[in-house]
């Protein structure tokens, strides 16, 4: 089943395979692509890959996955080159985090160890020995690959790792000695490394009460397997074959991660139903709000889980790790929040400022003007006094203003120079519109006096009660001159809409002295020269046959329906060819039909929404199509008339009696809340 019910009832002349006719190429290859692309979600019932929610939940748990592999990743191959390693070359262990982190970790236990020594008591010599043993069962570990002699201020021995400790120590590359003896903290050592904390190490030795030199010294080869050294070196072995597994994988990871981020980007707003982009609630906050609630909050997750890191707790991988995850998606649903702003056009549009400055473009000139320069003293002057006054709050060594005051600064310049523009192009489009509207006038009261019938047909819009005195005079000729007046051959139909479109069936003698129209009727709409036949008492010939460009006719009637559109804050985007689209038909008969949809869009359109009219030519054919989102409260209606089997009423039903009169097809559909008429009718192009 197509969209518009039948498979073949609309679409089947709109081959995608077929050429277009030599001649009737009038759009570029991007623009076709567009439209080729639009036709077929229409075929396909709206289904896209960007609107469909499945598709975006798998995208959003994928860029997730893809997301975390490439921390994973990046995290490992961070610890290679860290510890020493290149592309080219593994890192080294003795000179690895891996050693330096073991190290610091036996020596803090060897400065407890004296610090117990000192606090056992005195103990004889026959229990000394196996005394000095047990605390190195305690604090360290037996028959190990560290090594250590701790000396008194007397160069007396005080406790050994072993009978062989001083051999070891003294063949060792890997030693360290601590010196307390003068009073003063001296530390002498082979090797660097950056886990060694020093710091440390005099802390606990300065706290001792007695003075001592301290040996240790790591073998250089590991012959143990039992202690904590050769478990960090096997560690050490796995860094290295696991990062030539992390080096592919982030590369990989990267890349998927970067194709569901633009695809995402490109997704995020795009809902099955809404023509524009669909905001969240969180999308309509203010932006300066949102973006503070997400660096808060995401900033928080992630010194939530460094801080669980730094503790004790037994549960603090999985805590930090669950606070990452919050962090991600509060940064990330933050992070597509702007770019649903920016795609809609209300990332600037709906700052605070902006409001502010859109407030004070409501006042006169000079009040406008003083209270603008107010503003920007008031706040470039807080961004002063910030620089100057809290540098002292500061993140990672930075102070916070210093990355703060530039962001505010160039986000507060765009607000005032996108009103400032917006400002100058709205004052513009008044200006015109009214040029416009004189330009109209004067054409108008220049060719109302006129007796000759011109060979177009011009459309017109007149208010109610001068339509309807203006037809009972030309009854009143009519019938004193006994000219019966030419009449139209479509039935008198009661739209339901803001136009009445009073015709009387073919045939028909004369005009009746009075044409009824509904209280809530606005415009009656009938060609000049209708009006200017009755008016003369003359009839109007009109040449079925004539030419006409269908481009410029709906810009006419566009630009006639502009002011009630425009109090409903509805914008019609028209996307048409370069070239004119001539049709040889009746002009006033598709002036009618296409006004019945305007007509139909100034009644059920939704209010702030923007409708698209697209029409282009294939094979000899026009084809246009007219998408708008319908108002709530019209919703079900709509559903009801493009229900299968249903009749159009009002002035759609109308429309669909002249497209078809002159061989054409009109079919109306709904997808979600959107509203959709299409026409195809023959023509000829220039």
């Amino acid at each position: 089943m197509g969209l518009f019910g039948k498979k073949k009832d609309f679409w089947d002349e709109v081959d995608d395979s077929s050429m277009k006719e030599s001649g009737s190429q009038t759009l570029s290859e991007e623009e076709e692509a567009d439209i080729r692309r639009e036709l077929d979600e229409m075929e396909d019932d709206g289904w896209h890959p960007t609107r469909s929610t499945p598709l975006k939940a798998v995208a959003r748990i994928f860029l997730f996955i893809a997301a975390a592999v490439m921390c994973i990743s990046g995290y490992a191959v961070y610890t290679y080159f860290s510890n020493g390693g290149s592309m080219s070359s593994e890192p080294d262990y003795y000179h690895s985090s891996f050693f330096g982190e073991e190290y610091q970790r036996n020596m803090v236990q060897l400065l407890h160890l004296v610090q117990a020594i000192e606090t056992r008591g005195e103990i004889s010599g026959n229990e000394l020995e196996q005394a000095n043993q047990d605390l190195i069962k305690n604090y360290m570990n037996v028959d190990g690959n560290f090594s250590f002699a701790v000396y008194d201020a007397d160069d007396h021995e005080v406790i050994v790792s072993s009978e062989d400790a001083v051999n070891r120590i003294e063949a060792s590359h890997y030693f360290v000695k601590l010196d307390s003896t003068e009073g003063q903290f001296n530390l002498s050592t082979g090797m660097n490394n950056d886990a060694f904390d020093e710091a440390a190490w005099k802390e606990e030795l300065m706290s001792c009460s007695g003075t001592y030199t301290i040996y240790a010294a790591v073998d250089n080869e590991l012959t143990s397997t039992a202690d904590g050294f050769y478990e960090s070196y096997q560690d050490f072995k796995d860094l290295n074959s696991v990062f030539g597994i992390a080096k592919i994988a982030i590369i990989v990871s990267a890349v998927i991660f970067l194709i569901l981020l633009i695809f995402s980007i490109i997704a995020t707003g795009n809902v099955s139903g809404y023509p524009d982009i669909k905001l969240s609630w969180f999308d309509k906050i203010f932006t300066e709000i949102s973006i503070i609630l997400i660096v808060a909050f995401g900033g928080g997750s992630i010194y939530g889980a460094w801080y669980l890191l730094g503790t004790t707790y037994s549960f603090r991988l999985i805590a930090a790790g669950a606070a990452l995850v919050l962090a991600y998606i509060f940064l990330i649903r933050g992070y597509f929040s702007i770019v649903r702003r920016i795609k809609a056009g209300t990332f600037i549009s709906n700052m605070l400022i902006y409001r502010i400055f859109e407030v004070i473009g409501n006042f006169p000139v000079v009040p406008r003007v003083l209270l603008i320069i107010l503003l920007l003293v008031l706040l470039n002057g807080a961004l002063v006094f910030a620089l100057f006054k809290l540098d002292a709050f500061e993140l990672f060594g930075i102070p916070v203003v210093y990355v703060l005051v530039p962001i505010v600064f160039v986000l507060e310049n765009i607000c005032f120079i996108s009103w400032v523009i917006r400002k100058g192009n709205s004052e513009y489009e008044d200006d015109a519109d009214e040029e416009d509207s004189e330009e109209d006038d004067a054409e108008e009261h220049e060719e109302v006096p006129e007796t000759s019938v011109p060979m177009g047909v011009i459309g017109d819009t007149r208010p109610a009660n001068e339509m309807e005195a203006d037809l009972a005079k030309a009854a009143a000729l009519a019938k004193e001159a006994q000219t019966p007046v030419a009449s139209d051959d479509w039935e008198h139909m009661d739209l339901g809409a803001s136009v009445d479109m009073a015709i009387h069936a073919e045939g028909a003698d004369d005009i009746g002295p009075e044409i009824k129209e509904s209280e809530n009727d606005r415009t009656v709409m009938l060609p000049k020269e209708e009006i200017a036949s009755l008016l003369d008492g003359t009839a109007m010939v009109r040449n079925s046959a004539t030419s006409f460009d269908f481009i410029q006719l709906n810009k006419d009637i566009r630009k006639l329906h502009r002011g009630i559109l425009k109090e409903n804050g509805i914008a019609v985007t028209l996307r048409a060819p370069d070239k004119p689209i001539v049709l040889e038909m009746n002009k006033e008969d598709m002036w009618k039909a296409i006004s019945m949809i305007y007509d139909n869009l100034e009644q059920y359109a939704e209010p702030d929404s923007r409708v698209y009219a697209e029409m282009y030519t294939q094979e000899g054919k026009l084809i246009y199509i007219v998408k708008n989102a319908v108002k709530a409260e019209a919703a079900e209606a709509a559903k009801a008339v493009t229900a299968p089997g249903a009749e159009l009423i009002g002035g759609l039903k109308t429309a669909k009696e002249i497209i078809e009169k002159n061989h054409g097809k009109f079919v109306v559909a709904m997808d979600g809340n959107i509203f959709k008429t299409g026409i195809l009718i023959n023509m000829v192009q220039e």
